[in-house]
């Protein structure tokens, strides 16, 4: 990585040179490491936004953006979303297409057996380049940071810095080291920018408390900070990296690593903030076609589908509106009225029958599939040429639109919202913590929110004891996980991977088409061989 330091730190002087004259330096044109520094030290915050502020302001994008390096050609790991649903058809809860009406499975669930992990793979660089260009990005702006921050803004672009390095870590460890203990290799630890060597490895142990010791600080500063409405660290803009964020993923980082307390503690911080979870009405696609057969012409609006626009949508924690290129999986992979690959081209999204029927028929979500006999049979998409084609049994319907916005005719569909953190996912990680920790009873009740909000409308309340779920409390946990977060960031991946979890698809018992294994050791992705051959630590 140290390429990417050198090149980004020459490219941010030449953009800081710039602000001199604005900013009334000498000579004109030029601004020094030192002058920057006095400048963040001063408290002038018109001047800090003129010398940082771009640079801050530009964080998330790091997380949210097109991967233009290595592999991009392969339109599944373009983004850092496709990636991630790469990750999700690793697993058993979805169905890729059907291969007896269209479809190549997005190469039958995309290449299971090898799943491009190689360390010479084009496939395996992208999820390497996302990971370190999100950590540069914030080195890039931690090179100017004092150690002792006294200004609010300061310690506020400070914080955002810190918490995205700490992702950038996180999402390596995620899928480049194997199973979730402190054990075991770790990464490059990387601290500063331009330090002109080559890092070797630390230890798990040493990179993630490199993470931890970040977000620690992070979670900090965004509270010292009190920046939002409240002062409290928490934005209401969702484009924000904020206190949520931070705790989000200090949540995540803490669940791998067996700290269940702080686990707990930073999902109550985020669950006090976000209390309201996704409306039943607005759960998933719904269809309204006036039609004698609705079957036959479905109409689904996305404005009334909370993963698909955030109007009706209060678990967002993190998420980017209007999203209409290689960065939206849910119109690209996910809809099955869509123009992408997930539509038109076959590869429907589908869910295991066999997590189907584990769904109770009071659970709303339940809804947001097509069952074992019902389909769309004749489905007309707005390509062009048109394209008629039958949407099948156990499509998911949780990502399903006919029109946009203000559309009284079906078009191709190019724009929804997509999210990366919300509530839900919080509340899963704060019961699994609980599960883990021998509060079963806490656990219970944080599932039980859940799953009372999941409710059918006139159906009794849902509950841990009534879910008709067997075994233990964890194994509930497990079970809402796939359930809740189906088709969302990976998950059932990363899940399975932390709990130990092999995938063996058996089309036997359930409507899988593709008859495979996905060991855990097969869910670990080799060091690209450009990192290793270069770096002589390594």
């Amino acid at each position: 990585m140290k390429t990417y330091l050198t090149i980004i730190s020459f490219a941010l002087l030449a953009a800081l040179a710039s602000c001199a004259e604005k900013l009334e330096l000498e000579p004109a044109n030029a601004i020094s490491t030192e002058q920057i520094r006095e400048i963040l030290a001063s408290g002038d915050e018109e001047k800090i936004d003129l010398v940082i502020g771009g640079i801050a302001n530009s964080l998330p994008l790091e997380i949210h953006k097109v991967l233009t390096h290595g592999g991009q050609a392969d339109a599944r790991v373009n983004s850092p979303l496709r990636l991630q649903y790469v990750n999700s058809l690793l697993g058993y809860d979805i169905v890729c297409g059907d291969a007896s009406i269209k479809g190549y499975g997005v190469e039958a669930y995309t290449s299971h057996s090898t799943r491009g992990s190689a360390s010479s793979s084009t496939q395996n660089e992208p999820y390497w380049v996302y990971g370190w260009k999100c950590i540069v990005a914030a080195n890039k702006l931690l090179y100017y940071m004092p150690e002792a921050v006294d200004n609010a803004k300061v310690k506020d672009y400070k914080a955002r810095a810190l918490t995205l390095r700490a992702y950038g870590y996180s999402f390596l460890m995620e899928n480049y080291r194997g199973a979730y203990t402190e054990g075991g290799a770790g990464l490059m630890i990387y601290d500063k920018m331009g330090e002109g060597t080559y890092k070797p490895y630390s230890t798990a142990k040493e990179t993630y408390d490199f993470i931890k010791q970040d977000l620690a600080e992070a979670t900090r500063l965004f509270a010292e900070a009190g920046i939002g409405e409240a002062k409290d660290g928490y934005t209401a803009d969702i484009k924000d990296i904020d206190l949520g964020v931070a705790n989000f993923v200090l949540a995540r980082v803490s669940l791998l690593t067996g700290d269940y307390t702080t686990a707990i503690s930073a999902c109550s911080s985020i669950l006090t903030k976000y209390p309201n979870l996704i409306a039943r009405e607005y759960y998933g696609g719904k269809n309204i076609s006036p039609a004698a057969d609705p079957y036959a012409d479905p109409y689904f609006e996305a404005e009334s589908n909370a993963f698909l626009l955030f109007s009706h949508n209060p678990e967002v924690i993190f998420g980017f509106e209007g999203v209409s290129d290689y960065r939206n999986v849910a119109f690209e992979w996910l809809n099955v009225f869509g123009t992408g690959y997930g539509g038109a081209s076959g590869n429907y999204g589908r869910i295991v029958s066999t997590l189907y029927d584990a769904i109770p028929a009071a659970d709303v979500r339940k809804g947001i599939f097509l069952d074992g006999t019902t389909t769309f049979p004749a489905h007309v998409y707005p390509t062009s040429p048109e394209v008629t084609m039958a949407v099948p049994t156990y499509s998911n319907l949780k990502f399903a639109a006919t029109h946009v916005n203000g559309a009284s005719d079906r078009v191709a569909l190019s724009t929804f919202d997509v999210c990366y953190m919300r509530a839900s996912e919080a509340l899963l990680m704060k019961a699994e913590a609980e599960a883990k920790s021998g509060g079963e009873a806490a656990a219970k009740a944080t599932l039980n929110t859940l799953l009372a909000a999941r409710t059918k409308a006139g159906e009794t309340s849902l509950t841990c004891d009534s879910y008709g779920a067997s075994g233990s409390v964890l194994d509930l946990v497990k079970l809402q996980w796939r359930i809740e977060m189906w088709g969302e960031n990976g998950l059932e991946y990363y899940n399975n991977k932390r709990w130990g979890v092999s995938v063996t698809r058996n089309p036997a018992t359930s409507n899988h088409w593709d008859n495979s294994t996905i060991s855990v050791g097969n869910m670990t992705l080799e060091i690209p061989a450009n990192e290793t051959l270069y770096n002589p630590n390594l």
